[in-house]
């Protein structure tokens, strides 16, 4: 994986490939801004210039311990070993310290970090949005807490993986998450993945004394998934498919 990383960042950052965005930056801003011409042009030229301040070396090395990180995990969850992972949480860390060096003259260290996922967004912007969202939630919360426990035992009675899986299948069917185009597999922690327009899978985890484990996380993930889904089929390949952000994807995979 650190390999193939490597070689992708290495292609991405190529100097002809910035020279040809060069030339057709001329021709993008004759277009309307919003068209699908100039936003491809756009789009892949922003890429181009942030890529091109991260060497391959660094993106290699950064894979190397996402992986690692990961087996790391695996193997410590069970156990609710936090001490396992801590160094490697600590060290992940300092890969954001160092990738945020890659981008001098922002105004919070998490500025660079954020940007790869919803560009435009800023700290001080999320500061304001989350102090936003405790002023309303804290009371909700609290009036919540103070109301009588709801009886959620139907929750925690004995369904096995089987009945669970097909339950699962059967609501996000309904919802219109569409098998000939994804598949949904067992992981340790659920996500979904997007390999093309037309290949958009999901996982999720089955705990059989557990219901909610493997409902609540197919329907988050199918939620992803039917975003992904609806990207534009000409958007194939190029750098406008996957949706905006981050942050809308998140807000759809909830709606």
């Amino acid at each position: 994986m650190a390999t193939l990383q490597r070689l992708a960042q290495e292609k991405q950052v190529d100097l002809e490939l910035g020279r040809l965005l060069d030339g057709l930056m001329p021709y993008a801003g004759k277009l309307p801004y919003e068209s699908d011409e100039a936003s491809l042009i756009r789009i892949a030229r922003r890429d181009y210039e942030r890529a091109v301040k991260v060497p391959p070396a660094f993106v290699a090395e950064s894979a190397v311990h996402a992986i690692e990180s990961y087996q790391v995990w695996m193997r410590a969850r069970p156990e609710n070993d936090f001490a396992a992972v801590q160094p490697y949480l600590e060290k992940t860390l300092e890969f954001g310290r160092r990738y945020a060096a890659f981008f001098p003259g922002y105004d919070h260290i998490a500025d660079p970090l954020i940007d790869t996922s919803d560009y435009g967004m800023k700290a001080k912007e999320i500061q304001v949005l989350f102090a936003n969202l405790r002023d309303q939630l804290a009371p909700l919360r609290e009036a919540i807490a103070e109301q009588p426990l709801a009886d959620d035992s139907c929750l925690y009675q004995y369904y096995p993986e089987e009945k669970q899986l097909a339950f699962g299948r059967q609501i996000i069917e309904q919802f219109g998450y569409d098998f000939e185009r994804g598949r949904q597999d067992k992981t340790r922690h659920p996500f979904m993945t997007m390999f093309s327009v037309n290949d958009v899978r999901i996982t999720t985890r089955i705990y059989e004394r557990d219901l909610g484990q493997a409902l609540f996380s197919t329907l988050h993930e199918a939620g992803h998934a039917l975003y992904q889904l609806g990207s534009n089929q000409a958007y194939e390949g190029s750098p406008l498919v996957g949706g905006a952000s981050s942050g809308v994807n998140e807000s759809q995979s909830r709606v």
